[in-house]
C-alpha cells in the first residue's frame, strides 16, 4: 500500500489547506478530532481579582480572560518538547507538576491594573488584552492577538494605536478600576474549549465525476444544453461553439456534489456518475492564534503517534500476560 501523504495547497498566518491521501476515513477523522481536542495549549485558567468596580462581575471577566488566545512554543505532549533548547524543559500540566500550587514550569502569571481618571464627558477607557502584563518570562507566552507590548516598547519609530487588534475586555468610566492577577496553564480542548487551538478543523471528500462520452454523444443538442447548464461548476471548452459538443470543469474538486447532473441524467442511464474518491480528503484548519496552522497539524501528528505507541505497548503487555496465564494453566493441567 501507498504510504500516507500530505500535500499543502494553501498556507497563511491563519489557515492551512492540505490534501490527505492513502488513509481511510477513520484516520482522517482521528486527525481532525486530535486537532480539536488533544493538542496542549496555554490559556488563563485561574484569576484572582483584587479590585473590580466595573460594570462586569468577576465571573464574566474571568470567562473573557480565559478565552483569550495565548501563544507559546513551550507547550508539549508527554515527553515531546517542541524546542530542544527550552530552559524549562517545556511546560507541564499543573496537575502533573511537583509544585504545591504553581511554578514557572506549569504557570505563566499575568497582571492587570487599570484605573480610569481624568476622562472628559462621556469618554470611556477601553481595557484590552494589551493591558495584560506578563510577570513571568515574556518570551515563553504572550497574547496572540494584536501587537506584543514588548515589541511596541522597543520600537522607537512605532506610530499608531498599540491596542489595535487586541480583545476588548471592559470599558471604564471615571473612578472605575480593575486590578487582577491571572494564571495561564496548559490544557487540552477536551477539558475546555479555551484550550482548543482551532477555530475550525474540517475535511471533505474528493468527488470523482465520470461522464460517458459515448452516451453523451447520443443526446440531442437541447438535452446536452440542459445537462450542462444544470451544473453550476461546469463550462464549455474555450473556443468551442455553443453546440456543447464537449464540456469540461476545472477538475473534480470543482464539483460540490449537488447531484443536479444525476437528476438530469435519470432518463439516460449511464450518462454520469458521481462518487467519493477513496482515501482522499481535503482538510481546512483555521487557527485561533494560539498556534500557527502548520504547528497544529504537526503537533496533532505527534499526539497521534504517541497514542498509537501507547496502544501498541498495552497490546504487547496484554499479549505477554495472556501467554503467561496460558503457560501457568498448561503446567497445572500437566
Amino acid at each position: 500500500p501507498m504510504p500516507p501523504t500530505i500535500t499543502v495547497t494553501h498556507l497563511d498566518d491563519e489557515t492551512i489547506r492540505f490534501d490527505l491521501q492513502h488513509v481511510d476515513t477513520s484516520v482522517a477523522n482521528a486527525l481532525r478530532r486530535v486537532m480539536l481536542s488533544e493538542i496542549p495549549t496555554l490559556a488563563i485558567d485561574k484569576v484572582t481579582i483584587e479590585r473590580n468596580t466595573t460594570v462586569l462581575h468577576d465571573d464574566f471577566l474571568a470567562h473573557r480572560l480565559g478565552l483569550l488566545p495565548l501563544h507559546s512554543f513551550f507547550c508539549r505532549y508527554g515527553d515531546q518538547s517542541p524546542l530542544a533548547d527550552d530552559p524549562l524543559g517545556g511546560f507541564v500540566f499543573n496537575r502533573d507538576c511537583g509544585c504545591q500550587i504553581s511554578c514557572p514550569r506549569c504557570t505563566v502569571k499575568f497582571s492587570l491594573n487599570v484605573k480610569a481618571k481624568d476622562l472628559e464627558g462621556n469618554q470611556k477607557l477601553k481595557v484590552t488584552s494589551y493591558d495584560l502584563i506578563n510577570q513571568s518570562s515574556a518570551h515563553h507566552c504572550w497574547v496572540a492577538c494584536g501587537r506584543r507590548r514588548e515589541e511596541v516598547e522597543t520600537e522607537f519609530d512605532f506610530a499608531g494605536d498599540p491596542t489595535e487588534g487586541h480583545v476588548l475586555l471592559v470599558k471604564l468610566i471615571n473612578g472605575q478600576e480593575l486590578k487582577l492577577e491571572a494564571h495561564a496553564q496548559m490544557g487540552i480542548g477536551k477539558e475546555h474549549a479555551k484550550w482548543n487551538p482551532c477555530c475550525t478543523a474540517v475535511f471533505s471528500y474528493e468527488p470523482e465525476v465520470t461522464l460517458d462520452a459515448k452516451v453523451y454523444a447520443t443526446l440531442s443538442a437541447q438535452d446536452r444544453r440542459d445537462f450542462v447548464d444544470a451544473c453550476p461548476k461546469v463550462h464549455e471548452t474555450p473556443g468551442k461553439s455553443y453546440d456543447y459538443d464537449c464540456v469540461q470543469s476545472d477538475g473534480n474538486s470543482a464539483c460540490m456534489v449537488c447531484l443536479d447532473c444525476i437528476e438530469r441524467s435519470k432518463a439516460t442511464p449511464g450518462l454520469c456518475r458521481v462518487a467519493d474518491k477513496p482515501n482522499f480528503f481535503h482538510f481546512v484548519v483555521e487557527s485561533t492564534g494560539a498556534l500557527k496552522p502548520q504547528e497544529i497539524v504537526q503537533r496533532a501528528l505527534v499526539v497521534m503517534q504517541k497514542k498509537l505507541g501507547d496502544v501498541g505497548a498495552h497490546l504487547a503487555t496484554a499479549a505477554a500476560a495472556a501467554q503467561g496465564v496460558a503457560g501457568v494453566v498448561g503446567r497445572g493441567l500437566a
